[in-house]
């Protein structure tokens, strides 16, 4: 017959067991959203698709070991979105690269004939 005592440490360490083995799970894909890249075929962004979870799960692989879920799974959704970006897919909430913005509209050319504006003074 078991004692109380040793039921009771069984349960807990059955229990913890069951807890911790949901922690120790990699990432089975990503929770961000990525679409194709303006003009990019359908199968070529399947193809990235397929290329950056490999990639991710490379860049996580064994994490899960010493991190929470939560935190591989941020890791590995890192390391998805940097590799399906750098492949030229659209990424929602990053701007791609523009030129510098414009101050403002461009004014009118003077008149024939004006002759140019004087150097601004130097400054000391």
């Amino acid at each position: 017959m078991l004692r109380p005592r040793r039921v009771l440490t069984m349960t807990a360490t059955i229990l913890g067991a069951a807890l911790c083995a949901g922690c120790l799970s990699s990432p089975s894909g990503p929770t961000v959203m990525v679409l194709p890249g303006t003009g990019k075929p359908f199968d070529q962004f399947q193809a990235d698709v397929a290329a950056c979870r490999s990639w991710a799960a490379s860049q996580t692989k064994g994490a899960f070991m010493d991190a929470p879920a939560w935190e591989v799974q941020r890791r590995y959704d890192n390391a998805y979105v940097q590799c399906m970006y750098a492949k030229g897919n659209q990424v929602p909430g990053s701007a791609p690269a523009t030129t510098a913005p414009s101050t403002g509209p461009t004014p009118p050319a003077p008149p024939a004939g004006t002759p140019p504006p004087a150097p601004p003074a130097p400054t000391r």
